[in-house]
């Protein structure tokens, strides 16, 4: 089995994901059809059952990765004679090149991230046929000029899920800018609202077990996207909360329909880059 080490707390973070993935699978009709990530499970040496009464992270991660699917499958039908290029910024373990791979025959796949996690990738996650990995920060630029290089004709997708509430404003204005600077295309991510920005984490059911991994930056309106430049469009935007109700039990119907702050306490974004 394989020990984990993180140098820092955001990269273990990308566990999480991976175990509520692998839990999805086993639903008897699941959200999100993955049957990659349970077998990676079984070759980390790392304790995780400690998120295993995380009910509400759980239901709002597969929702999540199930709606960045439905979207890069949406664009990819409406694109078919184009070739697409789809970049998962702080991919960790995801496994959305496998899901997507037989859906999706014009697309390549890059996966960005850290060294440390990019090496655990390597060892542990099957990679699709058109998939590749980059080893850098996501607010490094030489990726980017290397990118558009090579795909000088091509629509580019970039997803960042669960990454923005780890990096303060400025930073991600920075790399909003730098993209626009260089791409055509689409961005998907999920925010925070303010109020879960500023939730204490050791009452998060998921983050409370993570160590050095601190909230930053939330939004309570796509405005304050669109602010970061006038190259951005507003797309969508998809309210986790209202999507499988039925999935979120008792609290999750208190918490949609009595407490708003809650509500959208994590939401999905779709922006057009010029």
């Amino acid at each position: 089995m394989e020990k984990i080490k993180f140098s820092d707390g955001v990269s273990e973070t990308l566990l999480i994901n991976l175990y509520f993935r692998s839990l999805e699978n086993l639903v008897e009709k699941p959200i999100l059809k993955d049957e990659f990530s349970g077998e990676i499970v079984k070759h980390l040496d790392y304790d995780f059952s400690k998120f295993d009464k995380s009910k509400l992270s759980r239901v709002g991660t597969v929702i999540r990765a199930k709606f960045f699917d439905d979207e890069i499958l949406k664009i990819a039908n409406e694109n078919k004679n184009c070739d697409l290029v789809i970049i998962q910024v702080g991919a960790g373990l995801d496994t959305r090149p496998l899901r997507l791979e037989s859906k999706i025959s014009n697309a390549i796949f890059y996966d960005l991230d850290l060294c440390d996690v990019i090496n655990l990738r390597e060892k542990l996650v099957k990679k699709a046929k058109n998939n590749f990995y980059i080893t850098s920060s996501m607010f490094e630029t030489t990726w980017m000029d290397e990118l558009v290089s090579k795909h000088k004709n091509a629509k580019f997708i970039f997803v960042l899920e669960g990454v923005t509430m780890y990096f303060e404003k400025p930073k991600l204005k920075e790399f909003f800018k730098n993209l626009l600077d260089r791409f055509q295309g689409v961005l998907m991510a999920d925010f925070l609202n303010k109020f879960a920005a500023n939730f204490p984490q050791n009452r998060h059911d998921a983050m409370k077990f993570i160590k050095n991994a601190k909230f930053k930056f939330g939004i309570d309106s796509e405005d304050e996207i669109l602010e970061f430049d006038d190259r951005l469009k507003f797309i969508k935007k998809g309210v986790m909360f209202d999507m499988y109700k039925n999935r979120w039990g008792i609290l999750g119907f208190i918490l949609r329909n009595f407490v708003p702050k809650v509500k959208n306490s994590c939401n999905m974004y779709i922006f057009k880059l010029n």
